[in-house]
């Protein structure tokens, strides 16, 4: 089922998330462009192969390496803030208050951890591209970091708007365990 049900406050400050908000709007607006740009190349792709009889090179390669995971990567953070991930309802939907609110802070904090890791690994292997100087392919002589650097770019952004979520939750659960019963 789609979102609708989580219970973690979305912590809209107007300076650390209006900022966070501007730049993963960004990111979207980047990742619909690079699904308009695949799929353009995809219809040329098709019309100079089937029609012309000569496909235009590495077509293939720039979607699979950059495109694709531009697309990905580059709207998580918004798709998250927008409450927008597919949740399985088997328990949660009969959750109530303060256990649905508990389980998704949890999620959350579980979220985050994940993507520090990925997060950091994904900068070591960039890192480690920039280093050995990897190239996308021979035929495309462009550095392999500058496609696998979009990992740590959505991974970061995402990271980010969980972080923002849990510390807007325990403030959130603070403050009703504060209020008086």
């Amino acid at each position: 089922m789609r979102g609708g049900g989580a219970t973690l406050p979305q912590g809209r400050h107007p300076h650390a998330a209006g900022w966070l908000e501007r730049i993963e709007n960004l990111f979207a607006a980047l990742a619909s462009a690079a699904l308009f740009v695949l799929l353009a190349l995809v219809v040329a792709q098709a019309f100079t192969r089937y029609v012309l009889n000569d496909p235009i090179g590495e077509v293939v390669t720039v979607t699979e390496t950059y495109l694709m995971p531009a697309i990905v990567f580059f709207t998580m953070a918004a798709l998250q803030r927008d409450d927008g991930h597919v949740r399985v309802d088997l328990l949660y939907g009969s959750w109530r208050g303060r256990t649905k609110r508990i389980a998704d802070l949890l999620i959350a904090m579980l979220s985050a951890a994940f993507w520090a890791v990925v997060v950091y690994a994904s900068v070591g292997e960039t890192v480690f591209s920039l280093r050995m100087d990897y190239e996308v392919s021979k035929d495309l002589p462009l550095p392999l970091a500058s496609a696998i650097g979009i990992v740590p770019l959505g991974g970061t952004l995402i990271l980010l708007r969980l972080m923002l979520q849990i510390a807007a939750a325990l403030r959130a659960m603070r403050a009703s365990d504060a209020a008086p019963r």
